[in-house]
C-alpha cells in the first residue's frame, strides 16, 4: 500500500497492520455478499414463508344446514346466504412496519367517521360498533347474519380490519304455522327447539377452510387456495303434511278466539301408522323474527303439558 510510504501514516499505521485491516474487511464484505446470495438464490425457502406467513391467513368456509321437509317436500326450514361483519384488532407496530409503507403506520384505527357510517349501515349505535373492536389482538364480530347488500356496501368502503365472513341464515317459508314443530336455530346455526333440536347432528353440515393473503389493512386480497370443501348437511323428511298443519293452525286459532281461551293445541294422527300429520299451538311464534324467540308463545303445549286421556284411547 502507498499508505506505508507516507513517513507520518507509516509511524502511526504499519503496512503490515494495514494490510491486515484491508484483508479483515474484504473478508467481511465478501461473507456478507456470499450469506445475502446464500438468502436468496439458495436457502430462501423458510424466509419466504415466514414473509408470506404475516401476509397468510386460514378462514374458515361455512356449510350450509340441510333442509326440513313436509311429507310432501314442501319446505319447511332452509339456509340462506349472509354475511357476518368482522373487526380485526389494529395491527402492532412492529407487525404494521413488516407489513406496510411506513408512512401508513398509525392509520390503521378508524375515524369517528367512519364508525359512524359504519354503524348507520349496520343498524347500530356508533358507541356500541366502537366498544365491538379489538383494540390488542383477535377479532369480534359487529354484527351476525347481515343482508349482502349491506355487506357489499360495508366492503367497499374499504375499512381498516373491517371484512364480511360469509354465513347462513335460517329462513322458515310457513312461519308460525309450523313453528312448534320445526322449532328453530341460534345465532350459530345450532338447533335450539323442535326438529331443528332433536335432529341437528343430521342437519348439521362440515365447514371447510381456505387460505387467503391479506394486505397491510388486514383485508383479504387473494383467494389462495382451498384447503377443505365444505359438505352441507343432510336434509330431514317429516310425515307432516303442510296442508293439514295450516288448517290445524287456522281452525285452533279461530276456536281460541271464539272461546276465548288462553290457550290451545290441536294434533292431526294417521290412525293406521301412527304418524303425526298435524300439530299446532296457540299462542305461537314467528320464528324469522328473532324479537319473538322468547317467553310462553315458545311452549310447545301439545307436547310438554298433561291432559286426560279421554276419547283418544278409543
Amino acid at each position: 500500500m502507498k499508505l506505508a510510504h507516507n513517513p507520518l501514516l507509516a509511524e502511526l499505521l504499519p503496512a503490515w497492520r494495514a494490510r491486515a485491516m484491508l484483508i479483515v474487511m474484504m473478508a467481511l464484505f465478501g461473507g456478507l455478499f456470499v450469506r445475502a446470495f446464500w438468502l436468496q438464490a439458495i436457502d430462501n425457502e423458510f424466509y419466504q414463508r415466514k414473509g408470506e406467513e404475516r401476509f397468510s391467513k386460514v378462514l374458515p368456509t361455512p356449510a350450509s344446514r340441510g333442509r326440513v321437509l313436509d311429507r310432501n317436500e314442501q319446505v319447511l326450514a332452509m339456509s340462506t346466504q349472509v354475511s357476518a361483519i368482522v373487526a380485526e384488532a389494529r395491527p402492532s407496530r412492529t407487525e404494521a412496519k413488516a407489513r406496510a409503507n411506513p408512512r401508513d403506520i398509525g392509520a390503521e384505527r378508524l375515524s369517528a367517521a367512519q364508525i359512524r357510517q359504519l354503524a348507520d349501515l349496520l343498524d347500530m349505535d356508533h358507541r356500541e360498533v366502537a366498544r365491538k373492536i379489538p383494540e390488542q389482538r383477535g377479532r369480534g364480530y359487529l354484527k351476525r347474519q347481515v343482508a349482502p347488500d349491506v355487506a357489499e356496501r360495508i366492503l367497499a368502503m374499504k375499512l381498516p380490519g373491517i371484512r364480511a365472513e360469509p354465513e347462513y341464515r335460517r329462513y322458515y317459508p310457513h312461519g308460525e304455522v309450523s313453528a312448534h314443530v320445526v322449532g328453530f336455530t341460534g345465532m350459530d346455526d345450532k338447533g335450539l327447539e323442535g326438529i331443528e333440536l332433536a335432529m341437528n347432528r343430521p342437519l348439521t353440515g362440515q365447514e371447510g377452510s381456505r387460505r387467503v393473503i391479506t394486505d397491510a389493512r388486514r383485508n383479504v386480497v387473494e383467494d389462495v387456495e382451498t384447503l377443505k370443501l365444505p359438505r352441507d348437511g343432510g336434509d330431514v323428511r317429516l310425515a307432516i303434511d303442510t296442508r293439514l298443519q295450516f288448517l290445524a293452525h287456522s281452525r285452533l286459532k279461530q276456536a281460541v278466539a271464539e272461546h276465548k281461551a288462553r290457550a290451545g293445541s290441536a294434533v292431526v294422527l294417521d290412525s293406521r301408522t301412527g304418524e303425526v300429520l298435524a300439530l299446532a299451538n296457540w299462542p305461537t311464534y314467528n320464528p324469522n323474527n328473532r324479537a319473538q324467540l322468547s317467553g310462553p308463545p315458545l311452549r310447545n303445549r301439545a307436547l310438554t303439558d298433561t291432559y286426560e286421556p279421554g276419547s283418544t284411547i278409543k
